[in-house]
């Protein structure tokens, strides 16, 4: 893949594909950057597909909410430490080179899932091989997409990429629901399997290449624990909402709805289907210098998105607090993420990307340790102090700066 200084753009002056306003799309995206757009955009079918039913799935087997917890803590704590290995591999063999082996590890990990409910113990082997997806997939991705996005309007490539996944995510849902309750989990694993190995396909087209280079493991940990980004630092721990959203959201959806997988991919297909638009007017907002403001305004919005989840008792509830939750995450997300994206042009585009994700990590362990403290704790209901957490750690984007 041609360096930074080669890649020519690519200029769209119609987007006859998309229709109606152009400017809420990326004018000028690279080659490359549209590789990655259609590779993420078929992973993310595969994801969207399983990603929902991942914990409910586990739920199914038999799995307590607390085994549920410490599988995702084992996978979150070995992460943080193979990070800045998988950060090594990128380095030195290149970004794209990353995310083939990340989506071969995620093969893998399905095929555990589904040997789960032949033996409980596999468990252990899929915590490991999705370590291992993670710790090979996210440095490449990040990587690959901060080296070749355009400054100018890179708020309205990031909302792009993100309406991208949103469209894949309302299909994903319900055909995984539809593709379990006929066929069970174990088909809906092969069908993800599939697609993930042709994800691969469009970051074939364009040869990518680079020069290899040194990257330190011990330096990648010492930066944590530089104080002076300290308000960067809490604003990435917010992420530790996102665990709560991944894991126990789902069980309770399906909890709500008497067990039916369908009903669950079903009302989160709709409600995605509804904020997609959201997406691309945030994304140009965030290139017109509204960065922060638009992000302290999601920061704030989720807060009682979160208190909402803890009185839904139905569907159409279900409905409504999934569209909120949605709109107010891409409030977010979009413009801290082109500030990732930003910063880590200017002091290295590795070093920063690996930063942030051990700091997004951290936070992901830490919401773990507050469900599993509530988990074994609380004797009540403990869905209500769960999302209560996830309006704790919501608050903390709103720290960010540029």
């Amino acid at each position: 893949m041609p360096g930074v200084e080669e890649g020519h753009p690519i200029q769209h002056q119609h987007h006859s594909f998309l229709g109606v306003f152009p400017s809420y799309f990326a004018q000028k995206a690279r080659a490359q950057v549209l590789e990655l757009f259609v590779s993420t955009a078929i992973l993310d079918l595969a994801v969207a597909m399983v990603l929902l039913f991942e914990p409910i799935y586990l739920y199914k087997q038999g799995f307590s909410l607390v085994h549920i917890m410490f599988f995702y803590l084992g996978v979150y704590v070995l992460y943080f430490f193979t990070l800045p290995l998988g950060a090594k591999f990128a380095k030195w063999h290149g970004c794209e080179k990353s995310i083939l082996v990340g989506t071969v590890f995620y093969v893998f990990y399905f095929l555990a899932l589904a040997l789960i409910a032949w033996q409980p113990w596999f468990i252990i082997l899929a915590s490991i091989l999705l370590t291992l997806q993670k710790t090979f997939y996210w440095p490449g991705y990040h990587g690959d997409f901060a080296k070749y996005s355009l400054k100018e309007e890179r708020g309205r490539e990031i909302g792009n990429m993100i309406a991208i996944v949103s469209t894949v995510f309302v299909i994903g849902p319900l055909l995984g629901g539809l593709i379990s309750s006929i066929g069970g989990f174990t088909m809906l694993f092969i069908v993800a399997s599939i697609l993930i190995l042709l994800s691969n396909l469009p970051l074939l087209i364009t040869k990518e290449e680079f020069r290899p280079s040194h990257f330190s493991y011990t330096d990648a940990l010492k930066r944590i624990f530089n104080f002076k980004e300290w308000r960067s630092f809490l604003s990435f721990i917010g992420y530790g909402e996102e665990l709560i959203v991944m894991t126990m959201w789902p069980i309770f959806i399906y909890i709500v709805l008497k067990n039916n997988v369908l009903s669950v991919g079903g009302i989160i297909a709709l409600s995605t289907l509804v904020t997609s638009i959201a997406i691309l007017f945030i994304g140009k907002l965030t290139d017109k210098k509204n960065e922060l403001g638009v992000l302290r305004s999601g920061s704030l919005f989720r807060i009682p998105v979160w208190f909402g989840r803890a009185i839904v008792t139905n569907g159409f509830g279900v409905f409504l607090v999934d569209i909120f939750s949605r709109i107010s995450k891409t409030m977010v997300s979009v413009p801290l993420t082109a500030l990732i994206y930003t910063q880590a042009k200017r002091s290295g585009v590795m070093n920063y990307i690996i930063y942030f994700e051990m700091i997004l990590v951290l936070g992901k362990i830490l919401a773990i340790l507050g469900v599993l403290a509530i988990l074994t704790t609380y004797q009540g209901d403990p869905w209500f102090l769960m999302f209560a957490l996830g309006a704790l750690f919501s608050i903390f984007y709103s720290f960010a700066r540029k």
